[in-house]
């Protein structure tokens, strides 16, 4: 064999070695799916926000409940794992996710197009209504009625981007940390009104009959769905199959029910 033809038979032979080093490399440094490491964990961690009834709470038994939470274990029963809830406000929902320190998070969270740039969703688990709440004495017909008026909202909410890009100049836009604050601030007489999820306004106006609270009007239509990293397909793919196996099976249309007192005709998907 000539010199040339051993060159030739030699670099042919170690491709096949180089590629499966490779492949092997990368095998090893690759960052395994938050599916499979919450399987072998066994413990699928979910950010619920527990001072958004009847989204997320605190029942008399000092246990987390309400829908999100109902849905969080219909989801780690399905992946045969625990669930563990860790309270989480509407600001910190995202960096939750993107510090890793939850896996997933189920709160009343709406779908946004900015919101879609430093996480990824899931197709809808309820679509609800953003609306305006307040007393019935109080003159608030659409968006025009906040001229000259206080509004309470949740900061770093779809509450607060609606009332902010809609509310017409010398609307006064109080903003407060959390759900609780924002409602404990109408039933103190802070602000005559505010704009939160349709499913919250009516648990707080349902508390609270001595007030004589009304939902006022529909500020904006509020698809929410679960978030999660971006970058997670094997995690994004599972939980699309999931909802649509639950939603398919009738098990989510009765937490609905019980939650919200309505049920969805149906859960909008991406194509």
């Amino acid at each position: 064999m000539t010199i040339s033809r051993r060159i030739a038979f030699g670099t042919a032979a170690a491709v096949p070695l180089a590629l499966a080093t490779l492949q092997q490399a990368r095998a090893q440094t690759a960052t395994p799916s938050t599916l499979d490491t919450v399987v072998k964990r066994g413990t699928l961690i979910v950010g619920v926000s527990l001072g958004t009834p009847p989204y997320g709470l605190t029942n008399p038994q000092m246990e987390p409940d309400g829908y999100d939470v109902a849905l969080a274990k219909l989801l780690a029963r399905e992946m045969g794992v625990k669930v563990e809830i860790v309270d989480t406000v509407a600001a910190n929902r995202i960096p939750s996710l993107t510090t890793s320190k939850v896996d997933i998070v189920i709160s009343s969270f709406s779908i946004t197009a900015e919101r879609a740039k430093a996480i990824a969703f899931t197709n809808c688990c309820y679509v609800d209504q953003q609306v305006a709440l307040g007393q019935k004495s109080l003159v608030l017909t659409g968006n025009d009625d906040l001229k000259g008026k206080r509004i309470g909202v949740t900061r770093a909410t779809t509450n607060d981007i609606a009332v902010t890009r809609r509310a017409p100049e010398g609307t006064q836009i109080q903003r407060y940390d959390d759900d609780a604050a924002t409602s404990q601030a109408l039933l103190a007489g802070q602000v005559p009104a505010i704009v939160t999820s349709g499913g919250l306004a009516n648990a707080i106006r349902d508390r609270n009959p001595a007030l004589q609270l009304e939902n006022k009007y529909v500020v904006s239509e509020a698809p929410m769905a679960i978030g999660i990293r971006r970058g997670d397909p094997d995690l994004l793919h599972w939980l699309n199959t999931a909802l649509f196996m639950l939603w398919t099976n009738r098990e989510i249309q009765p937490l609905q029910m019980k939650w919200m007192g309505a049920v969805n005709a149906e859960l909008p998907r991406y194509s």
